[in-house]
C-alpha cells in the first residue's frame, strides 16, 4: 500500500515538473525520462516509508498510511530532482552556438541540414554527413554531398521544404540565417548558428562537428596536423620584416576596408604583416569593417593592397576599374606602382578554407616573401 501511494504521489509531482531557463520553459516530455526519474525517486522514498513504518506505533493502519503519504510530500519538495541535471545526463550533447543559445541534442543527429557552404565543407571534412544543404553562387560542395537534397539558396532558404525533411539539427550562419530562429524554434527543430571566419573558429567548430559525427579524435588529429603545417611555413618568415597592408572588400555595389575577423587578415598576421586598418573606426553596421577612404589609404601608403572580391570575380574587377583604377590618387599608391596590389583568391582568403588553411598561408608567404620561399619550401 505504501508503494502504491508513493508511486501515485510521485507521478503527480513529476507531471508538473518544469525547468526554468533564461528565456524559455522546458517541460519533460519523454516517457522514458519520466520512468528513469520515477525509479530514482521511488527507491529513496520507499526506503523512507519503510523506516517510518518500522518506527511508528501500530495504531490505525489506514491513518498511518495517510499520514506517511502526507509527510513524504514536503520531503520530496525540499529535495527535488533537477530536471536540468537529468536532461544533461540523458542528452547526447549540449553546446552553445555563436549567438549564445544553448542547443541540447537528446540523441546523435542523423538528419542534419547545413545552410552554409563553409560549414557543410567542414562537416564533411570530419567525416560527417548531411541530408540537405543550401546552395550558394560560386560555392563548392563536397563530392560526397553532391546528391543530397537542396533547400534553396543560402539567402533564400525554402523553410517549407526544410521542415518537410524532418531534420534533427539545422546548422546555419550567424550572418545569414538568424531570422530563421523563430520558425525553427516553433517547429521544435534544434538550430545552431555559427561564425567561421578565423582560425579559432575553425578549431572550435571542427571539434564540435567531430563530436556530432562521432569522429572527434579524427578532428583533433587533423587540427594538430594543420597546426604543424602552419608552424612550418611561418617559422621561416624574416624576423626583421613587417610589411604593411590594407585589405579591401569589393562587391558589385560597394567598397569597404576590412579591419579584423577574416581569414585573410589572420593569415597576413601569421606572416608578421602589419594591418594598417586595424585601429580604424568601425562601420556602424559592420564592426569588422571600416568605410572606404581613398584619402586615408593614400596617406598611409601601405606596402601591399589586398583585395577580396565578394561574388563573381568579373563583377569585382569591373568595380575596381570603374571606382579605383581611374583615380589618380589610387595610381599614386606605392603598392599599385610596384605591382603589389593583389586580388586574393576568395576561396582561400574570404571563405574559411577549413583544413586547407595551410595552403592559404603558403600562397601568401610566397607572394610576400619570394626570396625566402623561392624554392617552394
Amino acid at each position: 500500500m505504501h508503494e502504491l501511494i508513493v508511486m501515485i504521489t510521485i507521478n503527480i509531482i513529476l507531471s508538473e515538473v518544469l525547468y526554468e531557463s533564461k528565456d524559455r520553459r522546458f517541460k519533460v516530455m519523454h516517457a522514458y525520462k519520466r520512468q528513469n526519474l520515477l525509479r530514482q525517486w521511488s527507491g529513496g522514498l520507499l526506503a523512507g516509508v519503510m523506516f517510518v513504518s518500522g518506527c511508528a506505533a501500530p495504531s490505525n493502519p489506514a491513518s498511518d498510511n495517510n499520514r506517511d503519504a502526507l509527510e513524504l510530500s514536503p520531503s520530496a519538495e525540499s529535495r527535488p530532482v533537477s530536471v536540468h541535471d537529468a536532461e544533461e545526463r540523458e542528452s547526447f550533447l549540449t553546446f552553445e552556438d555563436d549567438t549564445g543559445r544553448e542547443i541540447r541534442l537528446p540523441e546523435q543527429p542523423q538528419r542534419i541540414i547545413v545552410l552554409s557552404p563553409q560549414l557543410l565543407d567542414l562537416l564533411y571534412s570530419v567525416d560527417g554527413h548531411a541530408i540537405a544543404h543550401a546552395t550558394s553562387p560560386g560555392g563548392t560542395v563536397p563530392d560526397e554531398a553532391e546528391r543530397i537534397e537542396e533547400v534553396g539558396g543560402m539567402t533564400t532558404v525554402n523553410t517549407e521544404k526544410l521542415l518537410a525533411l524532418k531534420p534533427d539539427l539545422v546548422i546555419g550562419s550567424v550572418v545569414f540565417h538568424r531570422e530563421l530562429t523563430a520558425i525553427l524554434d516553433a517547429s521544435n527543430v534544434p538550430f545552431a548558428l555559427f561564425n567561421l571566419s578565423t582560425y579559432a573558429d575553425l578549431q572550435q567548430k571542427a571539434v564540435l562537428f567531430g563530436q556530432l559525427s562521432g569522429t572527434e579524435n579524427k578532428a583533433r588529429e587533423a587540427l594538430a596536423d594543420l597546426d604543424q603545417e602552419i608552424r612550418e611555413w611561418t617559422a621561416r618568415v624574416p624576423a626583421s620584416d613587417a610589411p604593411t597592408f590594407i585589405m579591401l572588400n569589393v562587391t558589385p555595389n560597394s567598397l569597404s576596408v576590412q579591419r579584423q575577423d577574416t581569414v585573410g587578415i589572420e593569415v597576413a598576421t601569421m606572416l608578421h604583416m602589419n594591418n594598417l586598418a586595424e585601429t580604424w573606426e568601425a562601420a556602424s553596421d559592420s564592426p569588422s569593417t571600416a568605410p572606404f577612404s581613398l584619402e586615408k589609404i593614400v596617406e598611409l601608403n601601405p606596402d601591399y593592397v589586398f583585395i577580396l572580391i565578394h561574388g563573381a570575380r568579373e563583377d569585382g574587377e569591373k568595380k575596381i576599374q570603374s571606382d579605383l583604377a581611374s583615380q589618380p590618387a589610387w595610381t599614386s599608391l606605392r603598392a599599385v606602382k610596384e605591382n603589389r596590389m593583389v586580388i586574393l583568391p576568395s576561396d582561400r582568403f574570404l571563405s574559411n578554407p577549413g583544413f586547407r588553411l595551410s595552403e592559404s598561408v603558403e600562397y601568401l608567404a610566397k607572394l610576400v616573401y619570394p626570396d625566402t620561399y623561392e624554392n617552394g619550401h
